[in-house]
């Protein structure tokens, strides 16, 4: 009763430290295929992933070991011998129930004693030199297997690599691990500390960093793989209201009155790698921002102030023959955790807050992406005040990035440069679902409605309003 609120407040404390800090990526690999290879087991209490809830995971943490006196054999023995030496126990405790008392072996049993209402209970199924695994039973939060393995690398090294095959065990783990992603972030503590544990467990070092990859599937026959009916019928009706609104405006149904201008994108990456290029690489991107005024309330009240920006892809991309611009949507925001989610009302261009309001994905993580106008530039929310500060010199922002929970990090500049010119005669039209940024696919289901309502928007406005970059 002492340990678990201790150990969770420690474990939360270095998530939030190091949690950034994970270099994460995709495995593009066939889930369901990968699953459907396992073989079977047989034996009871088993929970085969077709037993579980919710789409199906593969994850892949891998850590390089330099300097380790022991081979890759030798250190899975040592493993064995006492799982737990490399373990964060403060969140997760092997407790062998059943097997002989020494080292792991075939049909051992162990409840893996965690926070939370439940236990862990898995089984030893497979015990070769190099690797061992387990499959989870019931009662367990998820359902499937997760194998530990080592190899030797040419140059000395030793590679270390935890993979799991798993979908949630029920709805409750299903909401924590993939809706609300609590799960899933105490799983990324737990592995990638674990791999850490590892090493020093070798008598080595860890080089680089321990690495994360992840693919994730929906599954045919899921209740949440019917559920996408509902959201295509929310997108249906979003989508007529879209087109009345658009229609009745005279093609515009939010943002009618904007003023353009041109925008120079100065990206520096950010502290940490996200794995994503418009994150972490260094470049200039050329292009366009066009401001305006959400519902179209004249000043002096308050209204959402959208920020929309398109840039040309630089050379190399897209791959694939994807779109030759990326756009990007953001408008007046909080900064909270609460807040980055909703629009808020602002009687001033800058200094303010612009954000995504909806997330995207970056590999595994969901992010949103935002730009501070900075001090001491003031300029009221008008389009004269605007024209005029566009003239006297350029308006900076800075480009940010944060988790759905994490603070917000700098990773590049924004420069709005006049002459600022109205878009009456040839309005422009911004579609970030099909023209995304490489690396930032938009994630969720309001992304998912938002991109047929803005089709059917354009659509209602007629072929005059449709402007190429």
């Amino acid at each position: 009763m002492v340990r678990w609120p201790l150990g969770m407040g420690l474990a939360a404390w270095r998530w939030l430290r190091g949690s950034r800090g994970v270099a994460r990526g995709r495995l593009r690999s066939s889930v369901v295929a990968e699953i459907e290879r396992l073989p079977d087991r047989g034996g009871d209490r088993l929970q085969h992933p077709r037993q579980g809830a919710g789409p199906a995971f593969q994850r892949r943490y891998t850590v390089r070991i330099t300097g380790a006196p022991l081979s890759a054999e030798q250190l899975i023995d040592r493993l064995c011998e006492d799982i737990n030496a490399a373990s964060p126990v403060e969140i997760a405790v092997f407790d062998k129930t059943s097997g002989g008392a020494r080292c792991l072996d075939i049909g051992d049993e162990y409840d893996v004693h965690m926070p939370g209402p439940w236990n862990c209970p898995v089984r030893v199924v497979e015990r070769r030199p190099r690797s061992f695994r387990f499959a989870t039973l019931e009662g367990h939060i998820e359902a499937g297997e997760i194998e530990f393995r080592a190899a030797d690398a040419p140059d000395g090294d030793v590679v270390f690599t935890i993979e799991s095959w798993a979908r949630s065990g029920g709805r409750l783990a299903d909401l924590l691990y993939d809706r609300l992603r609590i799960a899933k972030e105490m799983q990324l503590h737990m592995w990638t500390h674990f791999c850490s544990r590892v090493a020093d467990l070798a008598g080595g070092r860890v080089a680089g960093e321990v690495e994360v990859h992840t693919e994730r599937a929906e599954v045919a026959g899921d209740s949440r793989f019917h559920a996408q009916h509902l959201t295509r019928f929310a997108a249906a009706a979003v989508t007529r209201v879209s087109t009345a609104a658009a229609r009745l405006r005279g093609g515009r149904p939010l943002h009618p009155d904007g003023l353009v201008c041109d925008a120079v994108l100065l990206l520096h990456g950010a502290s940490r790698p996200w794995g994503v290029p418009f994150l972490d690489d260094t470049a200039e991107l050329r292009g366009v921002a066009r401001l305006s005024r959400s519902v179209g309330l004249p000043p002096p009240l308050p209204d959402v102030l959208g920020l929309a920006l398109r840039w040309r892809q630089p050379a190399g991309a897209p791959p694939d023959g994807g779109p030759a611009a990326a756009e990007l949507l953001l408008a007046s925001a909080g900064q909270g955790l609460l807040g980055r989610h909703l629009p808020r009302p602002a009687f001033r261009w800058s200094p303010g807050f612009y954000g995504s309001l909806l997330p995207y994905a970056a590999g595994d993580r969901r992010v949103f992406l935002g730009a501070v106008a900075r001090r001491p530039c003031v300029v009221r929310a008008d389009g004269l005040s605007l024209a005029r500060a566009l003239g006297e010199g350029p308006v900076p922002l800075d480009l940010v990035v944060a988790t759905e929970f994490g603070a917000w990090e700098r990773f590049g500049e924004l420069l709005l440069t006049g002459p600022a010119r109205g878009d009456d005669g040839a309005p422009m039209r911004f579609d970030p679902v099909r023209h995304p940024i490489p690396g930032l696919p938009p994630a969720g289901t309001l992304q998912q409605i938002r991109g047929p309502a803005y089709a059917a928007a354009h659509r209602a406005a007629g072929p005059r309003d449709r402007v190429a970059f």
